[in-house]
């Protein structure tokens, strides 16, 4: 599956910097690992 990271960034509402923002797979992903909900899901 293709990751479409610039169009994902367009609504993205997450302000933290990091590597992961538009790369949801790996945001949501990082965020369960910690117990935590990232802001697009929220």
């Amino acid at each position: 599956m293709e990751c479409k990271k610039e169009e994902n960034l367009k609504d993205c509402p997450c302000n933290y910097p990091c590597e992961r923002k538009g790369i949801c797979c790996e945001c949501v992903a990082y965020h369960r690992s910690d117990g935590g909900m990232p802001a697009c899901l929220r």
